[in-house]
């Protein structure tokens, strides 16, 4: 009998099986890849396509873009696509991205045929009419003039123009862009998203390969590759109105991505920083000094780069001493080795989030979508585990002086 009265033995994760992925090549070269998980009755489609801000010139075009592929096709108005889309009992997602954006939708088994059929008319017969991208023109202009009444959304933005000036992943919306921006410029990015790749997850029909290969089979067009080279000027940017009560504070710098020898060394140091809610940054600033409901530091992976940050909101009267405290947090990381129980707590939970990740279908796909597109192999999920124990002291103080120096951060603040 099981007694309720002792807490069960505590094992170290050593490995894990990762879920089976099938990998597909359609006839027209597309690549498919299908991660079943039967009895659940749901299913998700995702086309990652090529239509990432990396092909545009501006913010505009690819936001627009994805967007109007809910506009309507050639067949059906915008009204009957969604109409229609909600008789399946399905939902749709439209993620425009920097490297590449993501058109997916959610549904029931017995309906695959039918979303995936829907998709494909939408990609490949949109109506692009002039009126529905005035609509569609307009509704963004609304969302960018709420977004700006925003401290946390101002600092943001302005600290990706100050991290990498003209490059795209610097590109934000701006009203000019959105007013400017044509159906002549729609239609190249969508040549871009027209080149994609399929994930199938969840509860996949058995004649799913054959339905795919119907409707997704012919070959992409591909648009002419561009390349861009990061720029970091470094210069700091402050927003100042008085009709902000709280300052929205970030620091940042350009720093690397999933392939870069350092970067499990590098994410371990930062969920000491900031990278959870038992971290540094959060006990001192939330927990000890009450100013802020939360603080965090994050590293976002880019195909050509990556960048670092960290970011909270707190009163503008605390917004000097908060500052002050980030500070003594980056230096008392670089100059006193972080404790062994501190970092064997800190890699518990990397590794637990880590296997953790891989718990639904839905969530298992993402990462094999991450492997593709940042040019990694199955290895790195294969020695993530050894990669987080191996990470010592001294490494997280070497990388501490190499990245995280506080006078090599650039800091974006909107406030008072």
């Amino acid at each position: 009998m099981l007694d309720r009265t002792q807490a069960p033995a505590i094992h170290q994760i050593s490995n894990i099986s990762l879920p089976e992925v099938e990998s597909h090549i359609l006839s027209g070269g597309r690549r498919l890849y299908i991660h079943r998980e039967q009895g659940t009755n749901a299913f998700k489609i995702d086309l990652v396509n090529q239509g990432g801000y990396i092909h545009a010139s501006n913010g505009a075009e690819v936001q627009l873009s994805m967007k109007m592929l809910n506009e309507g096709t050639v067949n059906r108005t915008g009204h009957q696509v969604s109409e229609y889309i909600d008789s399946l009992g399905s939902f749709l997602e439209i993620s425009p991205g920097f490297d590449h954006s993501t058109f997916a939708i959610y549904g029931l088994k017995k309906f695959f045929k039918e979303n995936a059929a829907i998709m494909a008319e939408m990609l490949y017969e949109p109506a692009f009419t002039q009126a529905s991208f005035e609509t569609v023109k307009e509704k963004e202009k609304n969302k960018l003039s709420m977004n700006l009444e925003k401290g946390s959304y101002i600092s943001s933005v302005n600290l990706r123009k100050a991290l990498f000036g003209a490059h795209p992943y610097g590109y934000s919306l701006i009203q000019n862009d959105i007013e400017q921006c044509s159906i002549e410029q729609i239609k190249a990015i969508h040549t871009y998203i027209k080149n994609f790749d399929i994930y199938l997850s969840g509860d996949i029909p058995a004649d799913a390969v054959t339905i795919i290969e119907e409707l997704f089979g012919s070959p992409s067009d591909n648009g002419s590759e561009t390349i861009h080279l990061p720029i970091h000027s470094g210069r700091n940017i402050e927003h100042r109105n008085g009709k902000f009560i709280q300052s929205s504070i970030k620091y940042g710098r350009t720093l690397f991505n999933r392939t870069h020898p350092d970067y499990f060394k590098f994410i371990v140091t930062n969920e000491v920083l900031g990278g959870f809610f038992g971290s540094r940054l959060m006990k001192n600033i939330r927990e000890d000094k009450g100013f802020t409901y939360g603080i965090y530091s994050s590293i976002y992976p880019l195909n050509q780069t990556g960048y670092f940050l960290i970011s909270t909101d707190v009163k503008g009267e605390n917004e000097e001493e908060t500052i002050n405290e980030i500070k003594k947090e980056l230096d008392l990381l670089a100059s006193k080795p972080v404790p062994a129980g501190e970092l064997d707590t800190v890699k518990s939970y990397i590794i637990g989030t880590f296997v953790n990740s891989f718990s639904s279908p839905f969530a298992a796909i993402t990462k094999f979508k991450t492997l593709n597109t940042q040019s990694l192999t199955l290895d790195f999920y294969l020695n993530y585990i050894d990669q987080i124990r191996s990470v010592s002291q001294q490494d997280i103080l070497e990388t501490t002086n190499q990245y995280l120096r506080f006078e090599d951060l650039t800091a974006s603040i909107a406030g008072a």
